[in-house]
């Protein structure tokens, strides 16, 4: 299948060739190079990002060196989602603010923000957020778009879903006015992401752990599965098996273990390969409860083993307190309370933390938000 070329491809491509000057196009390039990245066309992006460095080498503008730090950032972390995006995209940020310019300094707000969200910034995320609409004209759409995903995001995880719809509203609005599939792209496997941790707590933890939904489980599933597909359609492959281990993660939840256990053992190499092996506790955890659950016991427990090596620093609190959650189910149906026990404790801890978390994000937001002129 032929994939459609970006619209917003072609309108950086048609202002790079009306560029009035060769700094307007080296910005306008790198910002190209931006979206390239998000798209997985990662080669592309070092041959331009190299090729500008060594043509613009002494030249001294601020606003070049933030496009060029912006472009290196997303590419880092849609590769592999290396440490390093999240400093490249500060620099990018300081580097805006030293150019004075209001719509680099919305943009750069903008995807900081998203990696405040990454990186459990809360404090940042809000700050970020209400910066970049502050700093945003009414028709700059992509930092709007990725501002207001980050805040629908936010409000979503910290379990105001009501307050989440009018921003993935906007965010949606925003990206199909510029253009930007890859936004859209974004929006839809992030929503779903979210649904479907919501979905994968309550099935561990049990209904009070997060808001009851009857069908939340198959909405999730459907998003993730048109996520998947409407990323194919755009020719979009970074982070391409996030959509897989969330549909391995819902068909468990739904309780079909032979079916998720042959999606996990499908899709968990190519989630290591793609940055995601900071869910490996919680993957081998949920494994192994597919394994106990179609009788194979030993199995079960080798898994289980597999996931309590695995955690490390870079395990997230979400996926932390789901893996030890579902560890201290397999350790229990195996009959192994004394090892059972600990690891429930740290679950309940966890979630508590969780639990303050997203309800300080909320408030912290709304905080933000109300000092942003213009916002109903």
């Amino acid at each position: 299948m032929t994939t459609p070329k970006s619209r917003a491809l072609t309108r950086l491509d048609a202002a790079i060739a009306a560029a009035g000057s060769p700094v307007a196009a080296a910005c306008l390039k790198a910002e190209r190079a931006g979206l390239l990245a998000r798209l997985g066309r990662f080669d592309e992006v070092r041959r331009t990002l190299d090729e500008l460095r060594a043509q613009h080498a002494n030249t001294p503008s601020p606003a070049l060196a933030a496009w060029l730090c912006l472009a290196e950032g997303l590419m880092d972390h849609y590769r592999d989602q290396a440490a390093s995006a999240r400093d490249r995209i500060q620099r990018a940020y300081a580097f805006s603010t030293a150019a004075r310019e209001r719509p680099l300094i919305a943009v750069c707000a903008a995807w900081l923000a998203h990696f405040d969200y990454v990186y459990d910034d809360l404090g940042g995320v809000a700050r970020h957020v209400a910066e970049a609409l502050q700093e945003a004209a009414d028709d700059h759409h992509a930092a709007r778009a990725r501002a207001c995903l980050v805040a629908a995001q936010s409000y979503h995880w910290g379990g105001r879903s009501e307050r989440a719809q009018p921003w993935y509203q906007r965010a949606r609005e925003h990206a199909t006015a510029d253009g930007d599939a890859t936004t859209i792209g974004a929006l839809m496997i992030n929503r779903a992401w979210i649904s479907g941790n919501q979905a994968r707590m309550a099935s561990i933890f049990g209904p009070d752990a997060a808001a009851p939904n009857p069908n939340a489980v198959r909405e999730a599933l459907v998003g993730a599965e048109s996520a998947g597909h409407f990323d194919a359609y755009v020719g979009r492959n970074a982070l391409r098996s996030m959509a897989r281990v969330m549909r391995a993660q819902l068909v468990l939840a739904q309780g079909d273990y032979a079916e998720a256990l042959a999606l996990f053992d499908a899709h968990l190499p190519g989630a290591v390969d793609d940055g995601l092996s900071y869910m490996l506790p919680v993957l081998h955890a949920d494994i192994a409860w597919c394994k106990f659950k179609l009788g194979c016991a030993d199995d079960a427990l080798a898994e289980a083993r597999l996931a309590q090596a695995s955690f490390g620093p870079d395990c997230e609190e979400e996926d932390s307190a789901a893996a030890n959650g579902r560890l201290a189910q397999v350790f229990s149906a195996l009959g192994l309370d004394a090892e059972a026990k600990p690891h429930a404790e740290r679950a309940a801890a966890e979630l508590k933390t969780l639990r303050e978390q997203q309800a300080l994000l909320v408030s912290l937001l709304d905080a933000a938000l109300r000092q942003v002129p213009g916002l109903q």
